[in-house]
């Protein structure tokens, strides 16, 4: 398991400090530092983080004088140690498996950074936001063709949607250029993807990017002083394609390339008329305590095993674009590896036939499962199976096993997790006799 470096500058964040760092701490992926670097604030944010810094021996608390947040970065890239890099501001918080997505991503593919989707959080409103329609690996090439269409977005700008490489960082000397206070996250990743032969896009958010009173965004700034701060931009992005493409897609791009300047975010807002959006859920379950009647009742350890194997549905659901139901189908004929009948997935999804008849004909038509129909006139003989072709959300649900046994057995030695499994194959049987 590699080592992740996680950059959080901090400036007057006291009010939200613990809920970012909380959030990076309590990720399902440990082999983290996190590198809280303190720019000159005027509030308790030392003191905060220096408390964590005590509490968790993997979070380090640096102090420095206020020198604007490029150099904070900088300062953080100086002192990490582990083999890859990401970044999270002190406004914002991260998914549970955030950390661990990416870092996967990196591991299992021959891929030099990763670039995921987020959500965009305003108020009590979250819409998820991702520029790239489907995920995969793309090279240099094909990410930069897919950036001109969207160029401003905050998905290809920013630096807290994506993990890099800290060998690459080191080796080629890239860093933050403090004398910009605008766009300067898109020059360093534009000077990043020079080094750079494939991307891993990832379907799946990674981020609570958190809308700030006083940003940018919202002073209404008039066009022209836009244009004016994206002309110290446009040479970086413009000498990244002139490395990148030859000389006659250049010159028969370049009209769009100079279209920067006049382009704006497409992913910055949470409009309630727009699909993505929706009401920001709270943590079901949150508040229940070992003293509580439910928590001490036998429907308590189902409720909480029901629960994490969702959360990590969901991320699955999310990074294909599906339902939670219809992952949860796919999931069974993944796990039973024969085909199944209408009134098998219903008992298993608790999805009602009708609903389920619609819900599997649209996975049959997409190519995620195989229907074995002998009689069009009697669906409920017509068998389904899990589509072999479907490599990766096998492996996704493959690692979902590996992701809940972790969880599991935390803290174990090898030999309590044996007993465990012995027990609970015990358990199983008795369970099975009954309820057959």
């Amino acid at each position: 398991m590699k080592k992740v470096s996680v950059i959080v500058p901090v400036y007057n964040g006291e009010k939200v400090l613990q809920r970012c760092v909380d959030s990076i701490l309590n990720q399902d992926y440990k082999n983290i530092e996190v590198i809280l670097i303190d720019d000159g604030s005027r509030d308790a944010s030392y003191e905060i983080m220096q408390k964590y810094a005590l509490a968790d021996e993997r979070v380090r608390a640096v102090h420095q004088e206020n020198q604007g947040v490029s150099a904070t970065r900088n300062h953080g890239l100086e002192l990490a140690t582990g083999d890859y890099i990401q970044f999270v501001d002190v406004d914002d918080y991260l998914p549970y498996e955030s950390i661990k997505l990416m870092a996967r991503e990196m591991e299992e593919n021959p891929v030099q950074m990763v670039i995921a989707d987020f959500y965009r959080v305003a108020n009590d409103t979250i819409s998820q936001k991702g520029s790239i329609q489907s995920g995969g690996i793309l090279t240099r090439r094909e990410y930069a063709e897919k950036m001109l269409l969207s160029p401003a977005d905050f998905y290809y700008g920013v630096l807290w949607n994506k993990m890099y490489q800290k060998e690459i960082i080191e080796k080629y000397h890239i860093i933050m250029d403090p004398s910009i206070s605008y766009s300067e996250d898109m020059i360093f990743n534009l000077e990043y993807l020079l080094h750079v032969n494939t991307v891993s896009v990832l379907k799946a958010p990674v981020y609570y990017y958190v809308k700030t009173e006083g940003s940018l965004v919202d002073q209404n700034m008039k066009l022209s002083s836009v244009i004016k701060m994206k002309t110290s931009v446009i040479r970086y992005y413009n000498n990244f394609y002139k490395n990148i493409l030859d000389e006659e897609d250049y010159e028969s791009r370049r009209p769009i390339i100079y279209g920067y300047l006049l382009s704006f975010s497409t992913d910055g807002f949470t409009l309630p008329l727009l699909n993505d959006t929706s009401k920001l859920r709270k943590e079901q379950g949150k508040g229940l305590t070992q003293k509580d009647g439910f928590a001490e009742s036998i429907l308590y350890d189902p409720y909480l095993s029901l629960r994490l194997v969702e959360r990590y549905l969901t991320t699955i659901s999310k990074k294909y674009a599906l339902s939670l139901n219809e992952t949860k189908v796919l999931y069974y004929l993944y796990l039973i590896e024969r085909s199944c009948t209408l009134e098998e997935l219903s008992d298993f999804s608790s999805v009602a036939p009708l609903a389920l008849i619609g819900l599997l004909t649209k996975l049959t038509t997409q190519r995620f499962i195989n229907a074995e129909v002998t009689n069009l006139l009697d669906m409920e003989k017509t068998g389904y199976a899990f589509h072999k072709e479907n490599e990766e959300l096998a492996r996704d649900f493959a690692d979902l096993k590996e992701d809940y046994r972790a969880v599991l057995f935390e803290g174990m030695a090898p030999e309590e997790r044996d007993a465990y499994d012995a027990l609970m194959q015990h358990i199983r049987k008795n369970l099975e006799n009954v309820l057959k």
